[in-house]
């Protein structure tokens, strides 16, 4: 459920940045009258800052779903459990 909103958000901010395009702006402004008022820069700038919210919002929801703990094996017994560590990310 908690990633449906980083996709939602992600969504909502191409469709600015689509409103942003004088041919989809004037398909827009023909069903939100309000928009005509609105300079597509201003527009261009709010979508790309909503697609960095949902970009952050979808790598910290990636980020929690890691295991705590993973079964060790030995053949198909488990035999105990290890703790992961803070994942380190390749550079």
């Amino acid at each position: 459920m908690t990633k449906l909103v980083g996709y939602i958000v992600g969504i909502i901010g191409i469709l600015f940045l689509a409103a942003s395009v004088k041919p989809v702006n004037a398909l827009f402004v023909s069903y939100i009258p309000i928009l005509k008022d609105v300079a597509t820069y201003y527009l261009l700038g709010v979508g790309v800052v909503v697609l960095l919210v949902s970009i952050i919002l979808l790598r910290r929801m990636s980020e929690s779903k890691q295991p705590a703990e993973v079964p060790v094996y030995q053949g198909k017994n488990v035999v105990a459990f290890r703790r992961m560590g803070k994942k380190r990310r390749s550079r």
